[in-house]
Formats: C-alpha cells, structure tokens, sequence
C-alpha cells in the first residue's frame, strides 16, 4: 500500500497520519472528541445557546463513525425542543401580559 504525499513538501506520509511528520502540514482535519466532556459541553451549549446547537450537531453529523453522529442529533434535537419550548413558554407570556394589559385598560373606562 503506497502512502500520500504531503502537499507542501512532497514526503510520503501514512495515510492514517493528521500530519506530515516532516513539515508538520494539516494532511486531514481531526476528527471531533466524543469523549464525556466534550459531549457535556455540547449539550449545554445547545439548552443554553439553542442556535448554536444546530450548528455543533451539524458538524458532528459530518463525521464518519456512528458515536459521532448519535452526539449530532442529539444536539440537533436538543435544540429544537428547547426552541419549542421557549416559544410556547414567550407565547403564553405574551398572552399573559395582554390579558392584564387589557383588565387594566377596562377598570380605568369605568
């Protein structure tokens, strides 16, 4: 099996490598952590920074093995249940504020 050749300085290098050993140039981009902490974090940016997660799980999605996308829709779907969330929650708000707006307005004409 013939290795790949580095695009800066033309070396043969391995093709599991991340990077030349030689130059040290970016030969593919590494893969994303899936360890505990790294998903933690994930998942707190996407309850605490809804739009944010969709964009984390996008790129999680992007990666080959089967832990990498599970931790992608998870963040997906994590997102869009507090996005619900909150706008049932901003809507019954709203409502709630307009109806007392409204039995204020009323005891003021009477």
């Amino acid at each position: 099996m013939e290795g790949l050749l580095c695009p800066a300085c033309h070396v043969t290098v391995r093709p599991e490598d991340y990077f030349c050993y030689n130059c040290g140039q970016n030969l593919r981009p590494k893969p994303l952590s899936t360890s505990f902490s790294s998903q933690l974090v994930v998942y707190l940016k996407s309850l605490l920074l809804p739009p944010w997660g969709v964009i984390l799980g996008m790129r999680y999605l992007r990666q080959p093995d089967r832990r990498s996308k599970l931790v992608g829709w998870a963040a997906i779907i994590l997102t869009v249940v507090i996005l619900v969330v909150v706008i049932k929650l901003t809507m019954n708000m709203i409502t709630l504020v307009n109806d007392q707006v409204g039995q204020q307005l009323q005891n003021y004409s009477l």
